[in-house]
């Protein structure tokens, strides 16, 4: 079954038919006969928000003086294999955002870590397609939820929503990402993911989940190794690799 148009989707196909850049005001009037958007009372709300929380969008002033958006197309950043600072928490962040992006969904980190970690010698705000500042954060409504490490999202009629949850831990962090995660709210059926680097964290890992708060959400939780990271990224990007050099796209996004 084809996938539905993303509010995302809608917005760069309107910039794209004003040659990449348009007023606020143009694109909400050529979405508003769209069949393809949502039918929903808030559309030109939603249009507002979208704009504001894309990195693939930037406001302009136009000609006319109006507030408008250009359609940036970026380039996905590529780490230096060789870093000149090793930052092994950032490493496991940026992959995990790459790995969202290959995986079709939007990716967001929080705003601690946007600036002072980095994959390679990029920091990894580099590598998350959703904005992490004031006038984005309407994207994430609940303020418990923005400290997570990363979030994968999907976008529903009413905005973005989180799909997986990463804590990336050390020993003396696997409580707290737990009780991090814990935060999202269960009506968005989300999965958990605590990354560790050894055995240390797996077995703390293990004891938590048969403690209380988290014994009745064990269902929901998966631990897994810094490497176990490493392996799902470099098999995922030679994935992309041979995609892309095959010139084949995804079924409903072609």
């Amino acid at each position: 079954m084809e996938q539905p148009v993303t509010w995302k989707e809608l917005v760069a196909g309107a910039l794209k038919q004003f040659g990449g850049a348009a007023s606020l005001r143009d694109i909400t009037a050529s979405l508003k006969d769209n069949p393809l958007r949502p039918q929903t009372a808030t559309w030109e709300a939603t249009i507002r928000r979208v704009v504001r929380q894309y990195k693939v969008f930037e406001p302009v002033k136009m000609q006319n003086g109006h507030a408008g958006y250009r359609l940036v197309l970026q380039e996905e950043p590529k780490p230096k294999t060789h870093p000149t600072k090793l930052d092994p928490h950032g490493e496991q962040q940026g992959m995990l955002l790459q790995l969202g992006n290959l995986c079709g969904y939007e990716t967001f980190t929080n705003s601690t870590d946007k600036t002072i970690r980095r994959f390679g010698d990029e920091p990894i705000s580099n590598f998350a397609t959703v904005r992490n500042d004031a006038s984005a954060l309407s994207a994430l409504p609940l303020k418990k939820m923005r400290n997570t490490d990363v979030m994968w999202m999907a976008e529903d009629s009413e905005g973005l929503f989180p799909r997986y949850a990463f804590e990336v831990e050390n020993s003396t962090g696997v409580k707290s990402g737990l009780i991090r995660l814990l935060r999202i709210p269960e009506r968005f059926n989300a999965r958990f993911y605590i990354v560790g680097p050894s055995d240390e964290e797996a077995e703390l890992f293990k004891r938590y989940m048969g403690e209380t708060p988290f014994r009745q959400h064990a269902a929901r939780f998966q631990f897994h190794f810094y490497d176990e990271v490493r392996e799902f990224h470099r098999s995922g990007t030679m994935f992309e690799k041979h995609r892309k050099s095959w010139a084949i796209g995804f079924a409903g996004r072609e």
